[in-house]
């Protein structure tokens, strides 16, 4: 599988956090976030990613909280939130978010809980709860219709918190990923098909709780998490991930680690409408919930990564193109199949780096590109560069019926750190990144 890049987008929007809930809202092609923590009491603030920037909608709906779930419920066009904590107390309401309001549509369902984890069956119209803590652990699994929770299964994974459900589009399950009880932290790997829960992998990332995973139109993809969530863990043995996992059918694959600091807490959706996954927030310090030992350490950042083809939202059918035309490719079809660079290595301003990208295939429509530069900050860590450093190209556009072709990067003035450089190029919509590496002197 090839590397994938992630993209710092901004580091403005939603004041820093852990624990927040995040979904995609397709019906508007955006991203929501609700609450969190911000080391001390929780956030109920509502807020709104539109591709490129943040936007506050809302500060009344749901009372503050950390913790809480939420989903897009496609086939009711809303976002569903339910859970979530705030200092002593446990939540059991559910909500929804139309448009830019909050309306409380239940009080009852699951007993009330916080770090459980949601995910939405598109097949079924079924919005898909398990597990959480309050007092103690639960193993339930509910499914709301729309107008109310049913119980559905108690039998499946054991009872844990912190663990992380996706939908997998390409096996129309439902898959669940590790979590914590009290005796650690999980790495097996379970699937609901709507009626029962079978366990289909025990290797793949490390056993971790508190990382994000969202569906993808391939399978599903992880990142991040920590090792343990026991306050009396000596911090030299905590462990913070910044690693990218894809799942595809039963078998995990790391993805090299290119993109946002290790984190936990940290929200991620998967925006079908531009075939990217988006990340938001987290910690780099674990404490106690509302804990001012958090604060020093809790993120603002959001990152995206193209992960698969843009795909329309299947409730809302584009009348103007019933049918995808035979003769254009599709998302997806055309990708880059390497990069080079020449020369290898620059040293002053002014010198020139060639980038040579060849496509898997020649498009009978102009192909467009999109370029990221990266810096090696240490053990394969790669970190994006925001230009000033180079001087990037404003548009990359692949001519019709071509394969392989060339753009420029200028090193300018601005003092960079020497070491290994990356360039990463794709397909815009496409499903991957390739890169091409240099050194700066």
């Amino acid at each position: 599988m090839p590397p994938i890049f992630w993209t710092q987008k901004q580091d403005i929007g939603p004041g820093f956090r852990a624990a927040h809930a995040l979904a995609y809202d397709a019906a508007r092609q955006r991203v929501i976030v609700f609450g969190g923590d911000p080391g001390g009491a929780p956030l109920g603030d509502t807020w709104a990613w539109n591709g490129s920037l943040w936007t506050q909608v809302a500060d009344t709906g749901p009372s503050a909280r950390r913790g809480a779930s939420m989903v897009d419920d496609a086939a009711r066009q809303q976002v569903l939130l339910f859970g979530g904590g705030s200092g002593l107390d446990v939540m059991g309401d559910t909500w929804r978010c139309v448009d830019d309001e909050w309306t409380q549509v239940a009080d009852t369902g699951p007993a009330p809980r916080m770090h459980h984890a949601m995910a939405y069956d598109p097949g079924r119209a079924r919005v898909v709860a398990f597990g959480g803590q309050a007092a103690g652990l639960f193993g339930d699994t509910w499914e709301w219709d729309g107008t109310e929770w049913t119980q559905v299964q108690d039998v499946g994974p054991s009872p844990r918190a912190g663990h992380m459900m996706a939908f997998n589009i390409a096996t129309a399950q439902l898959v669940l990923f590790g979590g914590w009880d009290l005796n650690g932290a999980y790495n097996d790997t379970w699937a609901w098909d709507g009626t029962a829960w079978s366990q289909i992998a025990d290797t793949g990332p490390e056993p971790r709780s508190n990382g994000a995973m969202v569906g993808t139109g391939g399978g599903a993809l992880l990142f991040g998490g920590v090792n343990s969530v026991d306050p009396q863990l000596d911090p030299a043995d905590r462990v913070l991930f910044g690693d990218t996992w894809q799942l595809t059918g039963a078998t995990w694959t790391k993805v090299q680690d290119i993109g946002p600091s290790p984190r936990w807490g940290h929200g991620m959706a998967f925006r079908s409408d531009a075939g990217r996954v988006l990340l938001f927030g987290g910690g780099t310090i674990f404490a106690a919930a509302q804990d001012s030992a958090l604060v020093p350490g809790l993120l603002r950042d959001t990152w995206e990564v193209p992960t698969g083809a843009a795909q329309p939202d299947p409730n809302q059918p584009d009348p103007n193109q019933p049918n995808p035309d035979p003769n254009q490719p599709q998302p997806g079809q055309i990708e880059v199949a390497n990069v080079s660079v020449q020369p290898d290595s620059v040293t002053s301003a002014g010198d020139l780096i060639d980038v040579i990208v060849n496509l898997t295939e020649p498009s009978p429509v102009p192909t467009n590109l999109f370029a990221a530069i990266f810096f090696d900050s240490g053990g394969g860590n790669w970190m994006p560069v925001d230009p000033p450093g180079f001087t990037m190209p404003m548009g990359i556009t692949v001519p019709a019926a071509v394969t392989n072709y060339s753009f420029q990067i200028v090193r300018d003035g601005q003092p960079l750190t020497p070491g290994p450089y990356a360039i990463g190029v794709g397909v815009d919509g496409g499903q991957s990144m390739q890169g091409g590496f240099f050194t700066v002197n």
